[in-house]
């Protein structure tokens, strides 16, 4: 098992995030994770290691997700994973949730999402090297109309994939 591998994940300070980044840790992977806080980190991965690099990100803010990679560059000198598992759910039918909502979900969802591949695709092909995953919902597959609006941007990304294939 090759640890030397350095992970780059979003919205690592709870749920599948957290846990993915403390099953890394253990088995002794670098990993870069982000979260809106700094504090968030801290407080669910108490004991920082050289293995660590927590950082204070905001997905929809483009600047901020490019000098977040480039911080993950300067300090391991690579990035070799991504996942893009920032995002959040809104529930609520389309005629319930306001345009302000909606906005700020596909905001975070799909335009964070892209910031995220836009900033690390570049070293990711100049390695000739990387993987890209997005975590996504069932809801794709298995609709409910009070999940529309946080199942269609969680799943939107999907096609996004393709343009990452290695290019000759």
């Amino acid at each position: 098992m090759n640890t030397n591998k350095v992970w780059f994940i979003t919205g690592a300070s709870k749920g599948l995030g957290l846990a993915l980044v403390k099953k890394l840790l253990a088995n002794n992977y670098r990993v870069a994770a982000t979260s809106r806080t700094i504090s968030a980190l801290r407080q669910n991965i108490p004991s920082f290691s050289d293995s660590f690099l927590p950082l204070e990100m905001d997905i929809t803010n483009d600047e901020n997700v490019k000098a977040s990679i480039e911080k993950v560059i300067a300090h391991y000198g690579q990035i070799d994973v991504i996942v893009n598992n920032a995002g959040y759910s809104q529930i609520g039918t389309q005629e319930e949730l306001s345009d302000k909502e909606v906005k700020q979900n596909f905001d975070v969802n799909v335009f964070g999402l892209l910031n995220v591949i836009r900033h690390s695709t570049p070293y990711l092909r100049k390695q000739r090297f990387g993987h890209v995953f997005n975590i996504s919902s069932i809801g794709g597959f298995v609709a409910n109309s009070l999940d529309l609006v946080f199942i269609a941007p969680r799943n939107l990304p999907l096609p996004v994939l393709v343009n990452l294939s290695p290019k000759n």
